[in-house]
């Protein structure tokens, strides 16, 4: 049985080791008549963890008269480790499963798979090091085949995905184990500006099922129904075509550059002036340019919603994270600031940006960096802060830590004594205090420069010397940063003398901290809820804002 990727173990949180990766996907397809072609041809996708590549397979889809054949050649490094020396999967006309092969290695151990799937069933021989194993299944005949880790075989799924509609439902192999069901849960077009090309992707938001557990994954396809992209938000892993990888930016910061993502608006006429553009500003911890805070990438959604209303949007991976240079932890929230200013800079040099009419965005603790960014630059045109907490570091670090104990109902005997610690260590950082009494693990992880300027760090010394436009977007459900924040920081930004220095405040009721429509807004339900993209209400609440308070110059 192939074992899973130990981040991902880690990431999931109750899904379990069988059912990672795996597959996903959906529909009530009918087969056969009239069913578009996939074009036959090569395509090389990276695979990335956390926006660090960490492999490359090189894909080939072709056809003949009894079927189609898919193959493979491919490495993928740790923490995956596996070298794909030859994947072959046969499927009939109507791509119906005939025979699967691997020759690989796993963990520098030999790995070959051969499975024949005749009358309902799969039939497999299996090598694993010195192991080996047969294995019979049943299995539906038009099941999607979908080995581990093999990501060319999700080209089988892009060619039959065009048939399948929102709550349709098809069966998936994850050979040689198992049999799953995946289902569609929605269907969305996504433009794309690759140099001068415009590619035009469907995205199939999918929900993978095993027994209770769930997992989710967005396919992209092209026109030509061929694969583009695999993402895995919860698992952050992302595999993506060659051509869709490059499309990137970079970003000199400091001496080290940052990597981004730049999407372009495509359905709209170009302004004069050029667009008008978002500057997404990443947020506090291990967070890459897609923002992903339990298996939502809050950035991605905002960039395509942003852009399908006519806005460039930027997103970078933070500093030391994802494929950006640099050292988290020699950074602090100043330093972070000024790769938001770079960031700005780099837009501003651009021949397709109004340079006017550049808006500085952030969600969460990121709004602190954002507000040190709009202090020292006044050309940033407008501000949002998303779930921005409006209160010092050090209240704010003691009051998130007593939501948690509250939220995981932990013991009122352990809820003082890890408060208590809290304290210490507040202390002890700001030099108020001292270390004796603190785990040296501990001290290690809060010892940082990153972590000083946090707790010292008040909102209301900054926004006073801001002179920007402000819109405040806050959740009513939110648990993490409670709505309360919104209000302080409302009364902070009216404060302000100047005439342009605005507010505007946007409450929205059912909206989490992740800016999805919840039921509830409590951290340990976070990986309960089914739906994982944003609140429509948010990017309204943004575009109907921007489109007034920065509007186009003639």
């Amino acid at each position: 049985m192939l074992m899973p990727v130990e981040c991902s173990v880690r990431r999931l949180a109750g899904v379990p080791a069988g059912a990672l990766l795996l597959a996903l996907l959906a529909g009530n397809p009918v087969y056969g008549q009239g069913q578009p072609a996939p074009a036959p041809g090569e395509a090389v996708f990276t695979i990335f963890v956390r926006s660090v590549p960490v492999g490359v397979e090189r894909v080939g889809v072709t056809h003949a008269d009894d079927g189609w054949r898919i193959e493979s050649i491919g490495q993928i490094g740790p923490p995956v480790d596996l070298n794909i020396r030859a994947f072959r999967i046969d499927y009939d006309r109507e791509w119906r499963p005939l025979r699967l092969d691997i020759d690989g290695a796993r963990n520098a151990s030999q790995y070959t798979v051969s499975t024949t799937f005749t009358d309902g069933s799969a039939t497999s021989e299996i090598q694993q090091g010195e192991e080996l194993a047969s294995a019979t299944h049943a299995v539906a005949p038009d099941a999607v085949v979908l080995p581990d880790f093999f990501f060319g075989a999700y080209e089988a799924l892009a060619a039959r995905l065009h048939a399948f509609g929102e709550g349709g439902s098809i069966p998936v192999y994850v050979a040689p184990r198992l049999e799953i069901t995946a289902t569609v849960q929605g269907v969305r077009r996504q433009p794309i500006q690759v140099g001068q090309t415009q590619l035009s992707a469907l995205i199939y938001r999918t929900e993978m099922r095993y027994d209770t557990q769930r997992l989710e994954a967005d396919i992209w396809v092209d026109a030509n129904h061929r694969l583009l992209r695999v993402n895995f938000p919860l698992l952050q892993l992302d595999v993506a075509r060659q051509d869709l990888a490059l499309v990137s930016t970079r970003v000199t910061a400091g001496g080290d550059g940052l990597a981004g993502s730049v999407t372009v608006p495509t359905g709209h006429e170009r302004p004069p002036r050029g667009w008008p553009a978002v500057l997404l500003v990443p947020g506090t911890g291990l967070v890459d340019r897609d923002e992903n805070l339990a298996g939502v990438p809050i950035y991605a959604e905002l960039s395509a919603s942003l852009s399908e209303a006519g806005y460039l949007v930027l997103r970078y991976d933070k500093r030391g994270m994802g494929q950006s240079g640099g050292r988290a932890e020699s950074a602090n929230l100043d330093s972070y600031a000024d790769d938001v200013l770079e960031a700005f800079r780099y837009l501003e040099r651009r021949d397709d940006v109004d340079r006017d009419r550049i808006i500085v965005t952030a969600h969460g603790e990121g709004s602190w960096i954002a507000l040190q960014a709009a202090r020292r630059e006044n050309d940033i045109a407008a501000v949002v802060l998303l779930a921005a907490p409006g209160t010092p570091g050090a209240e704010l670090v003691l009051e998130q830590q007593r939501i948690r104990l509250e939220e995981f109902e932990t013991p009122q005997a352990e809820r003082e004594q890890q408060v208590a610690l809290q304290e210490r260590i507040v202390a002890a950082v700001l030099g108020e205090g001292e270390w004796a009494d603190v785990p040296q693990h501990m001290r290690q992880r809060a010892d940082t420069p990153w972590f000083r300027s946090f707790l010292e760090f008040d909102p209301a010394q900054v926004v006073r010397r801001t002179r920007q436009p402000v819109l405040l977007v806050h959740g009513k459900l939110d648990r993490q940063i409670p709505i309360e924040h919104v209000d302080r920081l409302e009364q902070l930004m009216e404060a302000r003398r100047r005439e342009e220095a605005t507010v505007e405040v946007v409450r929205l009721p059912g909206v989490d901290h992740r800016l999805l429509d919840a039921s509830a807004g409590a951290i340990d339900r976070y990986n309960q809820l089914l739906e994982r993209r944003i609140s429509t209400a948010v990017t309204a609440a943004l575009t109907d804002w921007m489109d007034r308070t920065v509007p186009a110059r003639r």
